[in-house]
């Protein structure tokens, strides 16, 4: 591993050194700052816009008692939202390697990381599917074809009359999800459009977090419009809707059916246990504030979810004006119902054809923000896997292929089965286990004391007891609401799930099990890597942290270990050491709060902070660069010379020193820093 110093300069310390105009130099600065900092918040808010937000909270409110379900659905996104996202956004940031390098604080769970990326891949394997049927819904809205000539008397793949239409439902089994057998021309078109839209994907990730990044600055202010629009035209419409999430029934909240699906559901709407969170935490948004983020994410999922509630609650209200009678909830069955919803709304005349096609177009968006995310997780992780053997792009073109041809596979069971077992019998568990497995590995084997210590370097103050006993709490509540629902629900989920076919059960069985021998397999193989006397001494070793876990940058990883040493030989904690390059440590240093014992590494004089007004930023690597007048520029670039030099040193010193003590045959393999 060769040092290159240049390659840790920041991006402000660039501009305040090598442009020869001060002031084109600033205003270069301030807008690429401000636009890599938009450029952040877009990427994480996109988390908030998923699909299961737009679509799959408002049928779970209508098929598990309007009101009703909302209410504990807040309670637990309220309870729970801040507390775990913190937790996973801390975490990433850490690790800074994805959500499977993760697991070298705990070797023994280390499949729980796997099962997260199996469960962002089949998440990939459906939502196609359902952004493809938007595709074909929304195209045929703009062309006005809506009721569809195909499901009229007269059925024609090409053409056909206007008359007497049939049922939405019955429309799409007749055109989209029509089974192969009968028409291979409604399949071939269901294959191109998924590939298309598989295309579309692999060109958004094919350079890394850039393109991602310039995916959210097009997209996510697209999506917020779209939501703002439709709200907009809900309300107008008529606002009584409303009055039906108002109608709560307080004594059907003791049924332990709806907290279980209002979990799995705030799982799914969050990204919690799907590794998205941890991945980009330590990728793309690294150096914010994680507290403040999980604020953020947390209350924006919640205002998205209200919103696409409402919008879809008005719009059920103005049809039950129409029919005449209220809607049954078994009609809310489909994965795709919302889409079938919306096609009825525009047969009737409620909703225009230009206004139809704004929907799908939304249901398209937040489909592909949540895709580009569930694909990126899973590519980082079999990237990080590989020791980065091969480029980014073979590895995005070859996760993007597996993943279609799972979508194509999901489309030939009749009525869109197999979407209905991934998002019904299998994600769902798989989340929650992996959550409650994840809370188990870092809060009761690693330590609460050990991961509170981690923490408080990462964000450099004290963490409150609140976080840590909602960590203590959460995976005794997660875990009997698992066992209660294996054995009350085992694998049906509720009564609407009566209709399935017994293979459904049965697949979705064999794949909860999958996951389990999986966990437990990797498992096996980490005790058996260990080289030590005995099963008992090989056992504990996978539940101690290996040699290789901390962070990944080495200069962040040095200061990690400084900050444990210190720790462990007086008690205290130095927070000079924390979070070096990013703003709030530049500011806090500005204001002399984090000033380090004379004569350290990292001390600072307060006197000469006072002795100027000027400016202060921290680089990438934690060096202290000040904006002075013209001839003290050289000596500060020798003080960035000299402390880039000091950390190189120690971090090259304990590099040698783990790597010699690193056993061959050890459950971890050798220091890998990239």
């Amino acid at each position: 591993m060769v040092y290159d110093s240049k390659k840790f300069d920041s991006a402000a310390y660039k501009c305040h050194v090598e442009p020869a105009d001060a002031m084109t130099s600033q205003i270069y600065c301030c807008k690429s700052n401000c636009l890599q900092s938009f450029g952040t918040l877009l990427m994480t808010v996109s988390l908030t816009l998923s699909l299961a937000n737009v679509i799959r909270l408002p049928r779970m409110v209508f098929l598990y008692g309007g009101g009703t379900f909302l209410v504990s659905y807040l309670a637990v996104a309220i309870v729970f939202g801040v507390p775990l996202l913190f937790l996973e956004i801390t975490l990433g940031q850490f690790c800074q390697q994805g959500t499977t390098k993760l697991w070298r604080a705990v070797p023994l769970l280390k499949g729980v990381g796997f099962v997260k990326v199996l469960a962002s891949v089949l998440l990939a394997a459906y939502y196609p599917i359902i952004m493809a049927l938007s595709l074909f819904y929304g195209s045929r809205s703009i062309i006005g074809s809506i009721p569809f000539p195909e499901c009229s008397n007269s059925i024609s793949f090409y053409q056909g009359v206007n008359s007497n239409a049939i049922g939405s439902d019955q429309c799409l089994q007749q055109t989209f999800i029509k089974p192969p057998h009968l028409s291979w021309q409604w399949i071939a078109m269901d294959v191109l459009l998924i590939l298309l839209i598989w295309i579309i994907v692999v060109i958004s990730l094919i350079k890394n977090s850039k393109s991602y990044r310039t995916v959210a600055l097009l997209v996510v202010p697209a999506t917020f419009v779209t939501i703002g629009v439709l709200l907009v035209k809900g309300l107008n419409a008529n606002q009584r809707g409303l009055d039906i999430l108002l109608d709560i029934q307080w004594e059907t909240l003791w049924k332990l059916d709806i907290w279980y699906h209002a979990i799995v559901q705030f799982l799914f709407t969050t990204h919690l246990g799907f590794g998205n969170i941890t991945t980009s935490a330590g990728r793309l948004y690294s150096k914010s504030n994680p507290f403040w983020t999980s604020v953020m994410l947390t209350v924006v999922s919640i205002v998205v979810g209200l919103c696409s509630v409402s919008i879809v609650t008005m719009w059920i209200y103005d049809m039950q004006l129409q029919v005449g009678q209220k809607m049954l909830s078994s009609t809310a069955l489909s994965e795709v119902w919302f889409l079938t919803f919306v096609y009825e709304l525009t047969t009737r005349g409620i909703l225009s054809d230009l206004w139809a096609a704004l929907v799908y177009a939304l249901v398209f968006l937040s489909g592909f923000l949540s895709l580009i995310a569930a694909i990126y997780t899973a590519i980082v992780g079999l990237s990080v896997e590989t020791k980065e053997k091969w480029k980014w792009w073979i590895l995005t073109c070859m996760v993007c292929f597996i993943a279609f041809l799972m979508g194509v596979l999901c489309l030939l069971p009749e009525n869109l089965q197999a979407v209905h077992l991934l998002d019904e019998y299998i994600i769902g568990r798989m989340v929650v286990t992996s959550t409650v497995l994840e809370l188990i590995a870092f809060v009761w084997i690693y330590g609460l004391e050990s991961l509170s210590n981690d923490f408080e370097f990462v964000l450099g103050y004290k963490l409150c007891f609140v976080w840590k006993c909602v960590w203590l709490g959460t995976p005794i509540l997660f875990m009997g609401f698992e066992f209660w629902s294996l054995f009350v629900m085992p694998l049906t989920e509720s009564d609407y799930s009566s209709h399935d076919s017994m293979w459904l059960y049965v697949i979705g069985w064999i794949v909860y099990l999958f996951m389990w021998s999986m966990i437990i397999g990797i498992a096996v193989w980490q005790i058996s890597a260990q080289v030590d006397y005995n099963f008992s001494q090989k056992f504990l070793s996978t539940i101690k942290p290996a040699r290789n876990w901390g962070p990944v940058d080495p200069i962040y990883r040095h200061c990690w270990v400084q900050w444990k040493k210190q720790y462990q030989v007086t008690g205290e904690r130095d927070f000079t050491l924390r979070r070096r390059g990013t703003k709030d440590y530049t500011h806090s240093i500005k204001r002399g709060k984090h000033a380090a014992p004379p004569g350290t590494a990292y001390s600072v004089s307060p006197t000469s902070l006072d002795r100027t007004s000027s400016c202060y930023s921290i680089d990438g690597v934690g060096g202290l660069s000040r904006q002075h007048s013209s001839d003290q520029q050289s000596q500060q670039q020798q003080q960035q010379k000299n402390l880039h030099q000091y950390h190189y040193n120690h971090t090259m010193a304990d590099q040698r020193r783990w790597t010699a003590a690193e056993p061959k045959n050890s459950g971890g393999s050798s220091i890998n820093y990239m």
